[in-house]
């Protein structure tokens, strides 16, 4: 829950943003067109919650169809998951232009937003890992799941040591280009068209995964070298006056917990079970990530510890003292992070409607008591 001092800092926030990615200004005319075929009476917030159902329930069905990330889903489902991905991109570009053109724009909308980007990454990189059955080489999975993961932290992170969010020339519009495209080769030539060799034994898969891996790692580190010059706050600290370095430790926290489960599980339980784990994570990250998104929009500290940190403390934990079976306690654990999350983001965005007067899924004030 938020205090006093974060709803106040809501309240005066402002959303502030530079640059603008090659592709982008195509599809604004897309977007500008596509928003005014909404009724007016259709809350931003509503819109960007059937995009993130979609993502969810399509992934979810890949999920399904590939456990272990090695076993084919119905081509179709990947075409599916392609033109629902597709439909969340469209809805997840015109929101804040329907809370512009019905004068609903507040604070809530663009936690909300960034929230539901959080989870949905959660669920749609796992799904394109799928998509090439990256789980026939379970170690590349996990670089790709977390390199994917951190970028989208990292970006957050800066956004909260300069107090504006930064958009590069290859960003989040040409990712998710990339992953409509994954999905479309997958449900053209089938999910197998992956094992084509290119060059010396390093096949059409591989080599995705290490160009991803490339740009990601350009990313943030990019990002990293920029946080590390100081930020906007006294003396070059973040926007809240607190160490630019603070976000570092709840995130290097899950990834190494991660790491000595991966590496120390006698059942080795991240790699007979990689779609469980890596949503597990994915979980743990996405409430992190939202955590580092209310620090900045409201300029206060960031908590360097989140009780969803239980979950890889409890993996690590029982992966060494060996109590419980590994494969039920892991997905216990998946249902806690999952449970955790929706009802923590249930409660802030009750929090904030309560506190700024307004609705979430629908337009209106609130009736002051």
């Amino acid at each position: 829950m938020l205090d006093s001092r974060q709803l106040s800092g809501l309240n005066a926030h402002k959303y502030s943003c530079v640059g603008r990615s090659i592709t982008e200004p195509v599809f604004q005319i897309f977007w500008n067109w596509l928003v005014e075929l909404v009724p007016l009476w259709v809350a931003p917030n509503l819109i960007t919650a059937v995009g993130l159902l979609l993502n969810l329930i399509t992934s979810v069905a890949i999920f399904l169809y590939s456990p272990h990330a090695t076993e084919e889903a119905p081509r179709w489902l990947y075409a599916l998951w392609s033109f629902s991905f597709f439909t969340y991109q469209a809805l997840d570009a015109i929101d804040g232009k329907q809370a512009r053109r019905t004068k609903s724009s507040s604070p809530l909308g663009e936690l909300f937003d960034h929230g539901c980007d959080a989870v949905s990454l959660a669920f749609v990189n796992l799904s394109a890992a799928c998509s090439v059955l990256l789980g026939s080489q379970i170690e590349l999975l996990f670089l790709f799941y977390f390199a994917t993961v951190l970028v989208f932290y990292v970006a957050h992170w800066h956004t909260y040591i300069s107090g504006t969010m930064s958009f590069g020339k290859i960003d989040c519009t040409e990712a998710q280009l990339a992953l409509m495209l994954v999905h479309l080769v997958s449900a053209i030539w089938g999910p197998r068209v992956w094992d084509t060799v290119l060059y010396s034994g390093v096949d059409l898969r591989v080599a995705g995964v290490y160009l991803t891996m490339i740009t990601s790692v350009g990313t943030v580190v990019a990002n990293i070298l920029v946080i590390l010059k100081g930020g906007q706050g006294k003396n070059g600290s973040t926007i809240a006056g607190t160490s630019v370095l603070s976000p570092a430790f709840p995130m290097l926290a899950l990834f190494c917990l991660s790491y000595y489960t991966f590496t120390n599980s006698p059942t080795q339980v991240m790699q007979s079970s990689p779609v469980v784990a890596a949503l597990l994570m994915g979980m743990v990250s996405s409430k992190l990530t939202i955590n580092l998104v209310i620090a900045h929009m409201s300029k206060s500290p960031m908590p360097l510890f989140d009780q969803i940190l239980i979950a890889p403390v409890a993996l690590a934990l029982n992966a060494k003292l060996g109590v419980l079976p590994e494969d039920y306690f892991m997905s216990v654990l998946l249902i806690f992070a999952m449970f955790y999350v929706a009802m923590t983001s249930t409660l802030i965005c009750q929090q904030i409607c309560e506190h700024m007067g307004i609705y979430c899924f629908t337009l209106g004030k609130r009736p002051r008591p």
